[in-house]
């Protein structure tokens, strides 16, 4: 059982930290109210690994993480804050922090959380101690490891070793990686940038920061790296553990990007209804003077009609906000496919899925575009009696899902317009709200159908946000039958 020291001056969550962290049975918390009591009881008893708050009296967390590097290099040490300016957390990284965790949310999963991240920085700091007595357990512990290892000479800046999981990421076997130079897995326009950086850290003895990765299919990886001087065989060298954040990296951008674009649409929306508005009014005051049919039948009608498009614009609105709320996640493209279909009467119409165990990185909305594009296809297909979805995996690691149907298609001159704001018989919103939903994690949509065959949508997901889950399920082809109408 790993002994942890966890140190913060609030009293009660000290209290409530040690039920969180001692109900699993791995761990035997011991708690101070201030770095100062801490480090006194690093000096009298043997702690595995460190949890502290920043904003501390006498000793805040960032001194007090600076003084047990000071005198416990390699300790475990993990900042966990309400704090969380960019500063502190770039202070933190220098001085060697493990990982920086901010306290908001429900207890529950933030615990669940900080014990995930206690558990990956006792294992790296068990690898680096392993790794110093160089023997076999060396490279089965290198090779069982979750994060890519890599150990450069620090005299000839080359690597002399790496783990299987740095063959995985970067896509080069170990015999390629140790005879290169460090700065040969980094893209070209970084290297310098990384090697002062490393160089200063090589000075300091440990530290970390955030850096690219070269892969050898070009792709750029990011990574939170890791650093630690050791010695072997008497001559220095530089342990790098790189801890893969592609996931959160996507996550990051996604979000951003729909943010940017909830803002934009809730400008264009207001903007709508106030139109919408402003013709419903015009209408009251011409059927307040009474006019004779049609014209009073004839306005009552544009009233309701108004209405409903304003409602219709609210709903949208609804859907639109919840879009990158929720970050993106990895979703069964068959599943939400055919959760989708269960929305919509679709008994008379042959459902076929052929993805198989394919996933995709996609906003939550998913099964919301999904819904969209099957009821497209019923609403504006004419008589539709099959629907299907398919994917084509490409070798470059490009992926194509294809939404197809038997119906009418879509007219040439119309293939480019149906996705734009407005565009239809309705609100015109349901494309547009498709293409955001798929264009939060970089997927593109168009339509390449061929008229009075049927419609045809396909799905373009960029390389690295699709993929097999590690144990296939088999292979699966669903078809859903029409249902016979008894009636």
């Amino acid at each position: 059982m790993a002994t942890l020291l966890y140190v913060d001056d609030e009293p009660d969550l000290l209290d409530l930290g040690k039920i969180f962290l001692e109900r699993t049975g791995e761990f035997s918390v011991v708690t101070s109210s201030s770095a100062k009591k801490g480090l006194e009881l690093l000096s009298a008893s043997r702690i595995d690994a460190i949890i502290s708050d920043y904003q501390m009296p006498e000793m805040d967390g960032l001194e007090f993480l600076k003084e047990v590097r000071s005198q416990y290099t390699d300790l475990p040490f993990i900042l966990f804050t309400g704090r969380g300016r960019e500063e502190v957390v770039i202070e933190a990284i220098n001085l060697g922090v493990d990982f920086y965790l901010q306290k908001g949310g429900d207890a529950k999963s933030q615990f669940a959380e900080l014990r995930h991240k206690i558990r990956i920085a006792i294992e790296r700091r068990r690898t680096i101690e392993a790794l110093k007595s160089e023997n076999e357990k060396n490279r089965s512990l290198m090779d069982h490891a979750s994060d890519a290892i890599f150990i450069s000479d620090t005299g000839t800046c080359r690597f002399i070793d790496a783990n299987k999981k740095a063959t995985e990421i970067t896509g080069f076997d170990r015999e390629e990686i140790v005879s290169m130079p460090c700065q040969a897995i980094h893209p070209p326009e970084y290297q310098e940038q990384y090697l002062a950086a490393f160089q200063r850290i090589l000075k300091k003895g440990s530290g970390s920061l955030t850096l690219f990765v070269l892969g050898a299919d070009g792709r750029y990886i990011p990574m939170i790296a890791s650093m630690t001087a050791i010695h072997l065989d008497g001559r220095c060298c530089m342990l790098c553990i790189f801890h893969d954040i592609s996931e959160i990296q996507m996550t990051q951008d996604a979000l951003q990007l729909a943010n940017k674009k909830l803002n934009l649409l809730a400008e264009i929306t207001r903007h709508d209804i106030r139109n919408k508005l402003t013709i419903i009014g015009g209408y009251l005051d011409l059927v307040k003077s009474r006019p004779a049919e049609p014209d009073y039948s004839m306005y009552l009608h544009k009233i309701q009609s108004t209405t409903r498009v304003i409602g219709e614009n609210i709903e949208f609105s609804r859907l639109y906000q919840n879009l990158g709320v929720t970050p993106p996640l990895w979703q069964n493209v068959h599943d939400i496919f055919f959760r989708a279909c269960t929305h919509i009467d679709i008994k008379n119409i042959t459902i076929q899925s052929d993805t198989h165990d394919l996933e995709v990185f996609a906003d939550p909305l998913l099964e919301r575009a999904f819904f969209n594009l099957i009821e497209n296809a019923i609403q504006h297909g004419g008589v539709v009696t099959k629907l299907r979805i398919i994917a084509d995996e490409s070798l470059s690691g490009e992926t194509t899902l294809r939404i197809e149907d038997n119906g009418t298609g879509v007219p040439p001159f119309d293939k480019n317009r149906i996705f734009g704001k407005g565009f239809g018989k309705n609100t015109g919103l349901g494309l547009f709200l498709v293409q955001e939903i798929l264009s939060t994690t970089g997927i593109t949509i168009c339509e390449c159908g061929e008229y009075q065959k049927g419609a045809r949508f396909d799905l373009k997901v960029p390389k690295g946000k699709s993929r097999r889950p590690p144990r296939q399920q088999g292979e699966r082809c669903h078809i859903m039958m029409p249902v016979p109408d008894n009636s």
